[in-house]
Formats: structure tokens, C-alpha cells, sequence
């Protein structure tokens, strides 16, 4: 059997280039963190070895399977809302279970927060089924490499956040029952990112309809999302959006991640459909 003696060529997508929405959230998450998580995100946001997981597990997701974005922009906007969910919280008085249970510090619920949420949908690169535990098996050297950095060697804290890190990402599909503010905050976050931007690649690919395309075009409709004080619970996730398609994002995906976290009894959700009148799921 003859070879040939030319050398494969082999073609890697422009991977490594930040976006413009990326670079946009890159300075968002850096110009509102400090201390060991604005440290953290300094690394995560340019580690070449996190940007290539999480542009192939979107390449796998939207090419390969047709869903949503789960990839560079995913991450970040997950983790701008898990650490904004965290301060709103904490500024009115539900502190995050670390420093509740007097096993860490504020910071060091950030850092848990920050290190889970960037890295949650790596595994997405090997099967959406059970994705989050791929994703532990991904992420956990890094993680490690990181709290090293961070904490060094010998304090005890690097295996706290560690184990914490871990809970974030088991819990952020709401299969297993999670009990910890921080990884409810992330199962929250992980369903803010609905709008219509992270359907927009999937609905431009040529391909005929499929089961599950109700997903891609109810995203299409919700124009915003925000998070800010609520009126009579800490915080008001308002969903904005253009027809009541929109709608589905909020009954079968938001709130199936909020009624499956521990955060739920501080939340109010309010959709705005057009020129209609609120519709809140909870208040």
C-alpha cells in the first residue's frame, strides 16, 4: 500500500483572536473586580488553553448539535451576572455560604464563583449529555493551577474553593441538587444568558429545522436582560423582549434553573413583552 509522502495539512480555526464582544466583556469583568478575582480573570481571560476548550465546545455545540452559544462570549457573560447576583445579594444582607458559615471570606466566594462560572461548559466539547462533569474533568487542573496561583501551597483555602469551584459546575444544569449560595448563583447566571445575540450564529447556518429550534428562536426575541434591586426581594431579573416568543426562555429555561437553586427566595422575575403589561413569575 503506497503513502503519500506529502505532509497532511491541517486546518485550525482562527480561535485565539478575542472578538470584539469578548474584548467588550473583557474590560467589563476587569474594570469591576479587584483583589485575588480581578487576579483570576486577568489569567482566565487570556489563558490560551481555556480559550481553545471553550472555542471547541462551541464549535460543538452550534455546528455539531445546533444549539446556543456555549462558548468564549457564554462564559463571560455568565460570570459578569454570577458576580453581580453576588453583590446584590450580599448588599442586602444574604451573604454567600463561605463567609455565612465562617469557612472563608467574601473574596473567596468570588474567587469559587468566578474560577466555576468561566469553566462550566467546557465538557460541552465532549457530549452535551452530562456535560458538566465532563466539564470537572476539564477544568480541574486549572482550577488547581490557578487557586495554586492565587493562594499558593500550603493554605487551606486553595482546597476550599477548590471543592467550591467544583460544586458551581455540577450544579450549573440543575441534575443535582446543589446547597451552596455560590453554585446557585451560577445555575441562575447560567440562564440569564438568553438574549437574542446568543442565538445568532446558530439561526444563520444553513440547515433545515430541527427538534429543539424553538430554543433558537425564542432567544431571538429577548432584546435584554437586568439584573438590579428588586422592590421587595434582593434582586429582579427583568427580561425584555420583542413577542411573546420570548416567553419560553423564561418559563422552560430560567425558571427551571431558579426553582432548582437555593437563591430563588431573593429573586423577583419580571418579563416585558412589547407594550403589555409585567408579567412576574415571582415577586
Amino acid at each position: 500500500m503506497e503513502t503519500s509522502s506529502k505532509a497532511t495539512t491541517r486546518r485550525f480555526p482562527d480561535w485565539e483572536t478575542p472578538s470584539p464582544k469578548e474584548a467588550e466583556l473583557n474590560r467589563a469583568l476587569l474594570e469591576r473586580t479587584s483583589g485575588k478575582v480581578h487576579r483570576l480573570l486577568q489569567g482566565l481571560l487570556v489563558d490560551r488553553e481555556v480559550n481553545l476548550y471553550h472555542s471547541y465546545a462551541n464549535a460543538v455545540s452550534v455546528r455539531r448539535l445546533g444549539y446556543n452559544d456555549h462558548g468564549p462570549v457564554h462564559a463571560r457573560i455568565t460570570t459578569y451576572n454570577a458576580l453581580k447576583l453576588l453583590r446584590l445579594l450580599r448588599e442586602s444582607g444574604i451573604r454567600p455560604s463561605l463567609e455565612e458559615e465562617e469557612v472563608g471570606t467574601y473574596e473567596d466566594a468570588q474567587v469559587a464563583v468566578a474560577l466555576g462560572c468561566f469553566l462550566h461548559d467546557l465538557g460541552m466539547g465532549v457530549t452535551r449529555e452530562n456535560h458538566e462533569w465532563h466539564s470537572i474533568v476539564l477544568a480541574d487542573g486549572i482550577i488547581t493551577r490557578y487557586l495554586t496561583m492565587l493562594y499558593g501551597e500550603t493554605d487551606p483555602m486553595r482546597v476550599v474553593v477548590r471543592a467550591m469551584a467544583h460544586e458551581v459546575i455540577v450544579g450549573h444544569m440543575g441534575h443535582s441538587r446543589i446547597h451552596s449560595v455560590e453554585a446557585g448563583v451560577v445555575l441562575v447566571a447560567d440562564g440569564t444568558d438568553m438574549a437574542r445575540g446568543r442565538s445568532r450564529i446558530p439561526q444563520i447556518i444553513d440547515r433545515g429545522p430541527v427538534v429543539g429550534d424553538i430554543h433558537r428562536y425564542s432567544a431571538s426575541a429577548i432584546s435584554r436582560v437586568d439584573l438590579s434591586p428588586g422592590d421587595a426581594k434582593p434582586v429582579r431579573i427583568t427580561i425584555s423582549m420583542e413577542n411573546k416568543t420570548g416567553l419560553f426562555q423564561v418559563e422552560e429555561i430560567l425558571m427551571g434553573k431558579v426553582k432548582a437553586s437555593p437563591i430563588m427566595p431573593y429573586l423577583e422575575i419580571c418579563a416585558l413583552v412589547a407594550d403589555e403589561p409585567p408579567r412576574f413569575y415571582l415577586r
